[in-house]
């Protein structure tokens, strides 16, 4: 799926839904609801693979491993699988009724883009499209099923460029080569929010944002190693279970990453370079460079610490 630069594109995926039936969308229960795959689109062979206990690597989930800033929304996690890219949302609601209290049950939605294995085939816009505007609602029960495929309207993405890159402050260039660092050698990362409170914008949205420009990149890097699945993004859920994603959890201590090379990032921006690693050449310069804590970048770690 392609389109032209700053023109909006459609995104076409399959769907899971998942949890307790209710009476209405606000509604409590309805009797005798227990839990299944409520909502399945044609083009899914094997829905139990999208319940989030499976898609978690057989979790023991609860209410606590979903961060209190992310209750109502629910928690955004991103995972490369063997039928493509799928994206969950999921979240817990009250048996009674959203907004009353007592015994919660869990519920999820996840969308599978099929088909898409390297990251240069991910729709542009796709992760921000993901954090802002895919939800999870209850399943009402006499509600009818969807056809296969849905649809929905991805908004305008701009490319970046390196004048782009080469004007954001030096923590913003910081986060987004942690960021690409995390990615191209598939460790985990938690952020820190203090680079999106400078930016003035939610964590979460820059986050997804940054992803973006990493999947605008013209590069055929791989979504997965081999057959295994690949957690790529997660938002609001307890980054012990996803692990290798770029991760952003309000509630977690923080983590460390090795100060990310920033020369490697810029040139794929400005070439769009298959290659993971830089040239030996390029990795010694980049010692020159220093983080806006005046640490020689590639050389010293970087400890990205939340600030409470």
């Amino acid at each position: 799926m392609t389109a032209d630069p700053g023109q909006t594109d459609t995104l076409f995926f399959e769907e899971v839904c998942y949890g307790k039936p209710v009476r209405s969308s606000d509604g409590p229960l309805r009797e005798s609801a227990v839990y299944g795959v409520n909502l399945v689109t044609l083009g899914i062979a094997n829905p139990l693979n999208f319940v989030p206990a499976n898609f978690l690597g057989s979790a023991n989930l609860n209410s606590g491993m979903i961060d209190p800033a992310f209750t109502q929304r629910g928690a955004l996690v991103v995972k490369a699988v063997e039928e493509g890219l799928a994206i969950m949302r999921l979240r817990y609601r009250p048996e009674a009724g959203e907004g009353e209290s007592g015994r919660q049950f869990l519920l999820s939605r996840t969308i599978v883009l099929p088909g898409i294995e390297t990251w240069d085939e991910i729709p542009q816009g796709l992760f921000a499209w993901a954090e802002r505007e895919l939800t999870v609602q209850p399943f009402v029960f006499e509600q009818t099923q969807p056809p296969s495929p849905q649809s929905a309207k991805l908004p305008p993405f701009k490319p970046r460029d390196v004048d782009w890159f080469d004007q954001l402050s030096r923590p913003r260039q910081i986060q987004l080569g942690s960021a690409y660092q995390a990615i191209t050698k598939r460790v985990g990362w938690t952020v820190s929010r203090a680079i999106a409170q400078e930016e003035r914008q939610p964590p979460s949205a820059l986050i997804a944002a940054d992803l973006d420009v990493i999947a605008s990149l013209p590069r055929k890097f791989p979504l997965r190693d081999g057959t295994a699945g690949q957690f790529i993004l997660n938002i609001g859920l307890d980054p012990v279970l996803t692990p290798g994603a770029v991760s952003y959890f309000p509630g977690h201590a923080g983590s460390a990453i090795e100060a990310p090379d920033l020369r490697a990032l810029r040139d794929a921006i400005s070439s769009g370079k298959s290659d993971v690693s830089p040239p030996e050449s390029e990795s010694r310069e980049t010692s020159s460079l220093h983080d806006s804590l005046e640490r020689k970048i590639g050389s010293e770690p970087i400890p990205l610490k939340w600030q409470l």
